[in-house]
């Protein structure tokens, strides 16, 4: 009896489940993990139709580490304050709690969480919003 040969392409599919499981596995077991709330499942996301620029954007948003928010860090200097709440300048605190730009929130979107806003709400509607707040520039 001879072996039947495949093309190595066919077990692509099935190698690339196996990987995205391990991957899931790991994700999961990681206990002090500030992003599982935000992605529970991995997986690949669809960015096309977006600029670098703004599928960078994007990604810093989502995880809440932007140059305005982190650059304190390297700065060697304290947290950044809201100028007009006086509470810690965070994404969450921008995009989702401020309210000073309320108004210019409900224009755009009604989500309550982070989660919310990135798994509900069009990629346009929340660069509409950072971009009309003055937010774009300094992510």
């Amino acid at each position: 009896m001879s072996a039947v040969k495949y093309p190595p392409t066919d077990i692509y599919p099935d190698v690339l489940s196996h990987c995205l499981r391990i991957w899931q596995a790991e994700w999961d077991g990681y206990i002090s993990n500030k992003l599982l709330c935000l992605k529970p499942l991995l997986g690949y996301n669809n960015l096309s139709g977006l600029s670098r620029q703004d599928a960078v954007i994007l990604r810093r948003l989502c995880i809440g580490h932007t140059r305005l928010t982190h650059s304190y860090h390297l700065n060697r200097k304290d947290p950044p304050q809201c100028s007009h709440c006086d509470c810690a300048l965070t994404v969450k605190h921008v995009i989702l709690d401020c309210d000073y730009y309320r108004t210019a929130r409900q224009r755009f979107f009604n989500a309550i969480t982070l989660k919310e806003l990135f798994d509900t709400v069009s990629t346009r509607y929340v660069f509409a919003f950072i971009r009309n707040v003055g937010f774009y520039r300094l992510i």
